[in-house]
């Protein structure tokens, strides 16, 4: 089987692709992409420094599938689209590397990651520990509106997916699993977490919803009880069966990219 999964066929950027959708602006603007709202970099939000938020964009961009594998990242361009500086827009590059999303190219600049199997199932043996080790952690930090909030967000994500907005409900899985590591408190986690976002592109076309809800609120239900093994046993046996699912589909070639997605989407 060919290892790298996706590749882009022209071999480097396309023409207009960092424009997606026509240019960012400058900060505190919004543009839209497929009809979709994307936030600018704002300067007044505490979240965290300029740099991260703008290198937290840009993974939110590749996840979406805005930039295809391959595809470089042109430091200037990019500067220029979020109104930054060219030495911030360096240094969101070089935290957006640690995601595993961002390569360095050729020794000179970045580019978007080819994906490949191995790389794929070596960042879900890291996602399996640390968000079990969240889970064990979230036993003694979440209070009872904490639990209740995950109980929900585990119920929006099967209701979603059962009605069939596949975009929404991977996007709210996502949030549920990052919300446990927020509520875990610990910084070296919610860091460390930082370094598997290549889990994120590859989604499964057959998703069983039942399964999932009764996998995540095994892990609510964990937590609200304080069984600190069985909240991160549960937590891990929910990654597990998500890293069988997407190898056993990856071998069928039934997994969906988000840059596909993203070229099928019409034009607005």
């Amino acid at each position: 089987m060919r290892r790298t999964l996706l590749r882009s066929s022209e071999g480097g950027p396309r023409a207009g692709a960092l424009a997606i959708g026509g240019n960012f602006g400058s900060i505190g603007e919004r543009m839209t992409k497929e009809g979709r709202s994307v936030s600018s970099v704002d300067r007044s939000d505490a979240s965290g420094t300029l740099r991260a938020r703008v290198s937290r964009q840009l993974r939110d961009m590749i996840i979406a599938g805005q930039f295809r594998p391959g595809e470089r990242l042109l430091q200037q361009q990019l500067a220029r689209r979020f109104g930054v500086s060219q030495s911030v827009m360096r240094e969101a590059l070089l935290e957006a590397q640690f995601s595993g999303l961002v390569a360095s190219a050729d020794g000179a600049g970045a580019c978007v990651a080819e994906i490949n199997i191995g790389q794929l199932m070596k960042a879900y043996e890291v996602r399996e520990m640390l968000e079990g080790l969240a889970a064990r952690i979230c036993c003694h930090q979440t209070g009872v509106a904490h639990v209740r909030e995950l109980e929900k967000m585990a119920r929006s994500v099967h209701a979603l997916g059962v009605d069939g907005q596949d975009r929404e409900r991977a996007k709210l899985d996502r949030e549920f699993h990052e919300r446990i590591i927020a509520l875990s408190n610990n910084e070296v986690v919610q860091r460390l977490s930082q370094g598997y976002h290549v889990v994120r592109l590859a989604v499964l076309k057959v998703v069983p919803h039942d399964q999932i809800l009764q996998d995540h609120l095994a892990i609510v239900e964990a937590i609200r009880a304080g069984e600190e093994a069985a909240a991160e046993q549960a937590a891990r046996r929910h990654v597990v069966s998500a890293r069988e699912m997407i190898r056993r589909q990856l071998e069928t070639s039934d997994v969906a990219f988000p840059w596909d997605a993203a070229a099928r989407a019409p034009q607005r």
